[in-house]
């Protein structure tokens, strides 16, 4: 379940960048600051959405059949209970990671909350020329928060009043908060991800530019304004939840605002920024959808694995969970249900995989043969978890010895009903690879040293 997690995880920060990409390249510079401001926001929601939209429906021609590596079993002669070979789980700190972040963010818009909360409670609400103030007594630069502005008492009775309050209108009539909101949660996501940074930046620009935009098509002179941005951008910034003078964007608005309107012709890029953006999705969406991707072709089973007191049996090298991803292409015949390894519920041994792992530690026996003749390896054993729970399809994919390799099919073969695996609330098949290690006394004491 964590890689699917990640899995998710990983497309939407891929679609992240690959979107930001495309604007940063195409539109930036542009002054349709409306479309823009479309685009950036459509763009996160987009990707918050592409890991959970299925695409196989475009390609339908073609069954995708994936395996997966189950931790392997180690039987010793002695011991019924044997244990499992422990590899390190990358997900699992990654995870912890993850989540720290998650919880610190988490925190950070909390906090942001409770500090305007606090302000306004602190000051109260007054309503003046049909909009709700804020007036603090500190020196904060003027800003808003849906249908609040926040301003210093001094302010609203300066010369420049009306036009700090054109300005915060903008951003309350077209709802600017919202888009903030909507990246702070974002970001609680995505917060490993520095593309996400920068299309923070890029909205609360361009948020900016649109407020400037408003302002100057009231009639206000554009010199007149750019001094009033450069008086009130000195102020206290209260948090990245609000709308305000930044300083930082200072040049960057007075070019802005000097520059020549973009001609329509140039809305013509927009005919290629969509289908780029589109084609950019649809590739991340089918490249992520497992965590590894080999040939086509699935490769042929490995050599026999024998070892003895005169061949010490070396270790099978880690593997990842998803190990073989194969197409098969359609045929005239009926095709068979496909058969997938990750679903969005998988199957489930009666009691969980630690039982499935003690049901076989105490049911395979180390062979008395092989025990004499000092042989042991790793037996791999391929099987379906079919639509009504049933274990089938097992099949030998590398063997150690035939003794070993007999026993170790005939106890999976005595598995009881799984409950099957889900998706998209169906049952499926699901297929899975067990390897069963056969280790003997003097490779145990081997290791150890």
């Amino acid at each position: 379940m964590m890689n699917n997690f990640f899995s998710i995880l990983l497309q939407s920060s891929l679609c992240i960048a690959a979107l930001y990409i495309i604007y940063y390249t195409f539109l930036r510079k542009d002054t349709f600051f409306k479309t823009n401001r479309f685009y950036l926001i459509s763009a996160l929601l987009v990707s918050a959405l592409i890991p959970f939209i299925d695409f196989s429906f475009l390609f339908s021609a073609r069954e995708q059949i994936y395996f997966v590596l189950l931790d392997p079993v180690i039987i010793t002669p002695e011991g019924i209970q044997a244990s499992m070979e422990v590899h390190p789980n990358i997900y699992q700190p990654l995870l912890v990671v993850y989540l720290t972040g998650v919880a610190i963010f988490s925190i950070r818009f909390i906090y942001q909350l409770i500090q305007l909360y606090v302000l306004t409670k602190r000051f109260g609400i007054s309503e003046h020329e049909g909009i709700h103030f804020v007036f603090t007594d500190k020196f904060y630069s003027p800003f808003s928060f849906f249908n609040l502005v926040f301003m210093n008492r001094r302010d609203i009775d300066s010369r420049e009043a009306k036009k700090i309050i054109a300005h915060e209108r903008v951003h309350i009539r077209q709802r600017h908060s919202l888009d903030l909101i909507l990246l702070e949660l974002i970001t609680i996501i995505q917060w490993f991800n520095p593309f996400i940074w920068l299309y923070r930046h890029a909205v609360k620009t361009l948020h900016e530019y649109l407020a400037d935009e408003g302002v100057l098509h009231s009639g206000v002179d554009a010199k007149v304004y750019s001094a009033l941005l450069f008086s009130q951008s000195t102020g206290i910034q209260i948090n990245d939840l609000t709308n305000n003078f930044s300083k930082s964007l200072l040049k960057r608005r007075f070019i802005m605002m000097t520059k020549e309107r973009t001609t329509k012709f140039a809305r013509l890029k927009l005919l290629f920024a969509f289908p780029l953006a589109l084609s950019f999705m649809l590739v991340i969406s089918f490249s992520t959808d497992v965590v590894a991707q080999q040939d086509e072709k699935a490769p042929p089973p490995p050599p026999k694995e024998v070892s003895s007191p005169d061949k010490p049996l070396e270790a099978p090298p880690a593997q990842p969970e998803v190990i073989i991803i194969r197409e098969v292409a359609p045929q005239d015949q009926e095709k068979p249900a496909p058969i997938f390894t990750v679903v969005e519920v998988m199957p489930k041994y009666p009691g969980g995989k630690d039982a499935m792992y003690k049901f076989l530690a105490e049911n395979i026996k180390y062979p008395q043969k092989a025990r004499e003749e000092g042989i042991s390896g790793t037996v791999y054993v391929q099987f379906v978890v079919e639509k009504d729970g049933q274990t089938t399809g097992f099949k030998l994919l590398r063997g150690a010895a035939e003794s070993l390799d007999n026993e170790a099919l005939r106890v999976l073969k005595t598995m009881p009903k799984w409950e099957p695996g889900t998706q998209k609330g169906k049952p499926v098949r699901v297929q899975y690879n067990l390897p069963i290690k056969f280790k003997l006394d003097d490779e145990k004491e081997a290791e150890e040293k």
